[in-house]
């Protein structure tokens, strides 16, 4: 019923160029930890800190479109106010779970007290 038109060029199909994906991609290797053999306070922390922040990112990103695209001062009050309290919250468990697990085996001398002190320390900030 439809000829195709005689002089009409292959369609060149768009996927060819990639490949196949599953052959050319690189292999991600599975960690050697599973998940039942991480410090169960680890695992809570973690996870609560993970529920908490995307509170925190939803509150302050939805709270301040609130008030100025729809001039909810209510609804969006709340929202900033529930996505600074839930980031807190996630800085707090941060600094709790920091002070109970940090490096306290080594005490450094005097001098590197005072150097340490500042948060010079470059493995500590990365």
């Amino acid at each position: 019923m439809f000829d195709p038109w005689p002089d009409e060029p292959e369609e060149p199909n768009p996927e060819s160029r990639w490949g196949d994906p599953e052959r050319d991609l690189p292999r991600v290797p599975k960690p050697a930890v599973e998940e039942q053999d991480v410090d169960p306070e680890i695992l809570e922390t973690f996870w609560r800190s993970v529920v908490l922040a995307n509170v925190a990112l939803f509150g302050l990103a939805l709270g301040p479109m609130l008030v100025y695209f729809r001039g909810q001062w209510l609804w969006g009050g709340a929202a900033i106010v529930l996505g600074a309290l839930a980031g807190l919250r996630v800085y707090h468990h941060y600094r709790a779970f920091e002070r109970r697990h940090g490096d306290d085996s080594e005490e450094p001398n005097s001098s590197e007290s005072r150097t340490q002190s500042d948060g010079d320390d470059p493995e500590r900030n990365a």
